[in-house]
């Protein structure tokens, strides 16, 4: 038979205490009622016999000894045990007693250790997850910041913080509502979770309901008394937070996340990250604004240096309505670089704009100080010509034409159209509208 691993040594130590007391019991009782029994049943026993038994009776006490040692090692050790935890020993006569005492108490602290260690983990859970909320709540924000600097539009920006709101508090909806200032309505900004023409029902049906006092509402389980209900029940939603966009102390939007899960309750993190995601809102918000102010009162063209296409619209309509005040002729000159694309394709962009910046300081340089040269659009040249008629007004867009191709060597090639004010438009549009489908008629006309 093939020996397929080591045998093990047999050891008493191995044994269970069980085993060992019956042992030991059998050892030191067994042997002596036999040597008894042969001694009065008359058989002989040899000298050999007695001092075997002897020794066997010994191995028996040995062992009943060793199993008494170590109870009394375990009750030591036990009560030394319960010293270094601050505990003291209970004062029971009997050691056995006191050894199951003590391993009460033990077995009592260490059921409360470990559910203190299960508490613990469980709190250490907690924070791990409040931490990474807020790190993806921060990073949430920079990476708005970020996209904010590289000038992504507002829109695209708000639509991102929607999304990363709706997932960073776990919500199914999440939506913002801004005004807008040039219509003066509250309008839908951004969205998600949710279809966009039910929010604009929902606003258009329920505007008095929508805009209270600049604070903060909040529908859970412990939280009844909701302004918004209407909202929610148009929403089909349970739980909602309605958080308000101020900029400069005044409600510009609110923000809004709802879902429909049961027995659900905002946390104070939830309320902390729907404020920052607020305020973020509300800084965009205004700088939207502050740039369209900004473009309001910006009248020259960053390139040129010119007037821009909104000022020379402006103006032209005070000088239409002064010419006809005075009886006083009022024209527009037109001017346009009919090869400018082609031009960028073979010499590229920064060559392009240089050639643009050119044209323009000839071209400004050619008119009179109290003319309004200006810009309109990517490749046109404009003015307005103060008290020149139509005629007067082509002779200096040819003498111009002349002088611009002429510096540039026949490069670049010129095409002009002229209005004058009445007689091809009464206002700064319609005489806008006149030179612009002249100049493309001129254009066909040079191609043909």
């Amino acid at each position: 038979m093939s020996n397929n691993g080591a045998k093990k040594k047999f050891s008493i130590q191995e044994l269970s205490l069980k085993r060992r007391i019956w042992i030991a019991i059998s050892l030191v009782t067994l042997i002596p009622l036999i040597v008894i029994g042969y001694h009065f049943s008359g058989l002989y026993i040899s000298i050999h016999a007695v001092v075997v038994a002897f020794l066997i009776v010994s191995l028996g006490w040995w062992i009943i000894f060793e199993v008494f040692t170590s109870i009394a090692r375990v009750y030591s050790n036990s009560k030394k045990t319960l010293q270094n935890i601050g505990e003291d020993a209970p004062d029971v006569a009997n050691e056995v007693q006191s050894l199951e005492s003590i391993i009460d108490i033990l077995s009592s602290k260490m059921r409360s250790g470990l559910e203190q260690l299960k508490d613990f983990s469980q709190k250490t859970e907690e924070l791990n997850h409040e931490v990474s909320r807020k790190v993806l709540v921060l990073s949430t924000i920079l990476q708005a910041n970020d996209l904010f600097s590289k000038e992504v539009p507002s829109r695209e920006i708000l639509q991102f913080l929607n999304q990363r709101l709706k997932e960073i508090v776990e919500m199914r909806i999440s939506f913002c509502v801004l005004l807008d200032e040039f219509s003066g309505k509250f309008e839908l900004a951004s969205y998600c979770g949710i279809d966009a023409a039910k929010v604009e029902e929902i606003i258009d049906e329920k505007k008095s309901d929508l805009y209270k006092a600049g604070r903060t509402f909040i529908l859970d389980k412990e939280n009844k008394n909701f302004p918004y209900m209407k909202l929610a029940n148009g929403l089909d939603v349970i739980n909602m937070a309605v958080v308000p966009v101020l900029s400069r102390n005044q409600q510009v939007g609110i923000l809004v996340v709802a879902s429909h899960l049961d027995n659900f309750m905002f946390s104070k993190d939830d309320l902390s990250a729907l404020n920052l995601f607020s305020q973020n809102i509300a800084i965009i918000w205004e700088h939207k604004r502050l740039s369209h102010k900004v473009d309001e009162l910006e009248v020259f063209d960053y390139l040129t240096g010119l007037y821009n296409e909104k000022y020379v619209e402006k103006r032209l309509d005070e000088e239409m309505v002064r010419s006809l005040s005075y009886q006083r002729p009022c024209a527009l000159l037109f001017m346009e670089i009919s090869n400018y694309k082609e031009y960028q394709e073979n010499f590229g962009p920064i060559e392009s704009e240089k050639l643009m910046k050119k044209t323009a300081k000839m071209f400004r340089e050619g008119l009179r100080p109290i003319d309004i040269p200006g810009r309109f659009g990517l490749n046109r040249l404009c003015a307005i010509l103060i008290e020149k008629n139509k005629r007067q007004s082509q002779v200096i867009a040819k003498e111009l034409k002349k002088k611009i191709e002429d510096n540039f060597k026949n490069q670049v090639k010129l095409s002009f159209s002229v209005a004058e004010n009445p007689i091809d438009g009464v206002t700064a549009k319609e005489l806008i509208l006149f030179a612009e489908s002249h100049i493309s008629a001129s254009e066909a006309n040079e191609a043909s």
